[in-house]
């Protein structure tokens, strides 16, 4: 029986953010934090990660092998992401060509070069993936990958059954069963029929798709699964391009409505980091500057901070060195609220109002 909900271990923690593949960052990153090649710490922390460790970087498989020896060793825990979800599931999504072949055409253009996944190891990779948990929380802290809604945890709770892959398969069928009876379903097929390609054109945005727009919409709320690994989402008067494809919804802000006393990390946002400033966000959904703890408790934080943005930096004329990029790996040191990123900067966390984490 899959376990969706799992217990985070007890002591100080490190929460690292998206690592989206980028193997030589994660090194950087854990050599500042102190750890050894194989997930130890001298005081014995242990390292949990908010999920996407896959897709777009250079060496998805480089990232998933070390945290799995790690993970069988007893040093590090890590939530799914919608990009694993991908690969379980067998969604052929952007940056994926390091797993599916039949991507490798298109998101050759973005990322190439990358390690593929040896021929023979995706059956043994998506069982062990399928194992990890969408939710890690103790008394303390919570951790998952895009968004806490009471609703849909409950309904993650009680709906699970025997896998991740199935139960995400019937609660998509449910929800396009329901959504079927809806006057708008047919001309939502038939969007998504004619516009697949021009989807994925950044140039032109493709003419107004409001039956995908309500699908979408309808998707991030009532599939539990989806909702806590991609967010909850909003309507949107213009579409914006992102991910390589076309959205006509957006992004919603869940954390200014989450009142629990207890912390919540997430990734997933691309925040940006320009330490105390406001940076301008995808979708505006940070007028905080990305120091800043957040939502209706100011107990929210997201430590996604967009490395998964640096193949941007290779294709630049001329390159960016990862020591220059503005997009970073980053950890949160709990209990202490500190910043650590891959470039060895250290930041303090501000306005945190939650209660506090103790390390045991």
């Amino acid at each position: 029986m899959y376990q969706p909900v799992q217990t985070l271990p007890e002591g100080a923690l490190d929460i690292v953010g998206d690592v989206h593949g980028e193997w030589q960052a994660l090194l950087y990153l854990l050599k500042h934090l102190g750890y050894d090649e194989a997930g130890n710490h001298p005081q014995n922390r242990k390292l949990v990660f908010v999920g996407d460790l896959c897709d777009r970087g250079p060496n998805s498989p480089a990232v998933l092998a070390w945290f799995k020896r790690a993970h069988d060793a007893g040093n590090a825990w890590m939530v799914l992401g919608n990009h694993e979800l991908n690969a379980i599931i067998g969604d052929a999504k952007d940056g994926s060509g390091w797993f599916f072949p039949e991507r490798t055409a298109k998101d050759s253009r973005f990322y190439a070069p990358w390690q593929m996944l040896p021929e023979g190891e995706h059956r043994p990779l998506i069982a062990w993936l399928s194992q990890m948990p969408i939710i890690l929380q103790r008394g303390d802290l919570r951790i998952v990958h895009a968004a806490w809604i009471n609703e849909s945890v409950t309904a993650l709770r009680q709906g699970i059954r025997t896998s991740v892959a199935e139960s995400y398969r019937r609660w998509d069928e449910t929800l396009h069963r329901e959504a079927g009876r809806c006057d708008w379903y047919a001309d939502y097929l038939r969007e998504q029929q004619v516009y697949a390609q021009a989807l994925e054109n950044p140039h032109e945005a493709p003419p107004p798709m409001p039956a995908t727009a309500r699908f979408e919409l309808r998707r991030s709320l009532q599939h539990p699964i989806r909702t806590l690994t991609s967010g909850a989402e909003r309507e949107l008067e213009t579409p914006f391009f992102a991910g390589n494809r076309w959205r006509f919804s957006g992004r919603d802000a869940w954390w200014n409505r989450y009142t629990d006393d207890v912390a919540v990390v997430v990734g997933h946002y691309w925040r940006s980091w320009d330490g105390q400033e406001v940076v301008s966000s995808r979708e505006d959904l940070f007028p905080e500057a990305g120091n800043r703890w957040l939502g209706a408790k100011h107990n929210v934080f997201c430590i996604d901070f967009s490395v998964g943005a640096r193949w941007r930096d290779r294709s630049a004329e001329p390159p960016v060195a990862p020591q220059h990029s503005r997009h970073r790996l980053a950890a949160l040191r709990w209990p202490e609220k500190t910043l650590v990123f891959d470039n060895g900067e250290v930041a303090a966390t501000a306005g945190y109002g939650g209660k506090d984490g103790c390390a045991e």
